[in-house]
């Protein structure tokens, strides 16, 4: 008679983080990696009877460098995530870290954090930013490379527009897809921004998206830096230099609450 061998179960700490309702579970494994499958990431992403985030993040210690994963909540891997990095710099200043200038590497390049207050968290994108015109379904507009891609297009209705039919169209239209940027101007410093994220939908916010939204307004609406980037879930704040190699992303983050799961 053989015996039953019962499956290893791992419990694993997290906090539950959101930066203006762009919501994360956040897993730190810098002292013990973890193989985290697909499978796994949607059931906890499910909102009905899972954690529910748009995206989870990983944190991971790889020599003298800490290492950013993050995985939407289909279970595919993002480059980047503007939010969820600022939300790592909340989890790591609440860690007793000290995040001023503080370096995070990851798949869509190397940022750097700063955290002044939980309503003042800065991510820096030092990196080339790529840009050009691509029409898509016959509307104009701009791809954005922020290490994640990005299409941002004027919608004059914005409000009202149902977004979900041109974010498949997009969404076809790039062989990696695209997030998809609708803006609205409302003053030279001020746009208005609604985001349609690769793998997840449509949310109350997205850093790198509001990033994007930036960069290419200023052509597409005439706006320049600083710019007040106006979401579903609040107000971030867009800076950046002439050639748009060094764009801070600033605004709120805040922590849910800490809890464990078995993996």
């Amino acid at each position: 008679m053989t015996k039953n061998r019962s499956k290893k179960i791992s419990k694993l700490d997290f906090q539950k983080l959101h930066g203006l309702g762009n919501d994360f579970m956040l897993l730190d494994f810098r002292e013990q990696a973890h193989q985290v499958p697909i499978s796994q990431i949607v059931e906890w992403a499910n909102r009905r009877t899972g954690v529910g985030f748009d995206q989870l993040i990983i944190i991971e210690q790889q020599s003298s460098d800490m290492h950013y994963r993050f995985f939407n909540a289909d279970g595919s891997e993002a480059e980047q995530c503007g939010n969820g990095q600022r939300a790592i710099a909340h989890y790591l200043h609440h860690q007793g870290i000290m995040v001023k200038d503080f370096k995070l590497t990851g798949k869509g390049g190397d940022v750097i954090l700063n955290y002044q207050d939980e309503d003042n968290i800065s991510v820096t994108f030092n990196q080339t930013i790529k840009v050009e015109e691509q029409q898509v379904a016959g509307i104009d507009g701009y791809y954005v490379s922020m290490g994640n891609p990005h299409w941002v297009y004027h919608e004059p209705q914005l409000t009202a527009k149902d977004l979900q039919p041109l974010s498949h169209l997009v969404n076809n239209h790039f062989p990696a897809g695209a997030n998809v940027e609708a803006i609205k101007k409302i003053s030279d410093h001020h746009i208005q921004l609604r985001v349609i994220e690769r793998g997840v939908g449509e949310t109350q916010a997205c850093g790198s998206g509001a990033c994007a939204a930036a960069i290419a307004s200023a052509t597409l609406l005439q706006t320049t830096t600083p710019l007040t980037v106006s979401m579903l879930g609040g107000d971030l704040r867009v800076s950046y230099d002439l050639a748009c190699d060094k764009i801070t992303l600033t605004g709120p983050a805040r922590a849910v609450y800490n809890a464990h799961i078995f993996l």
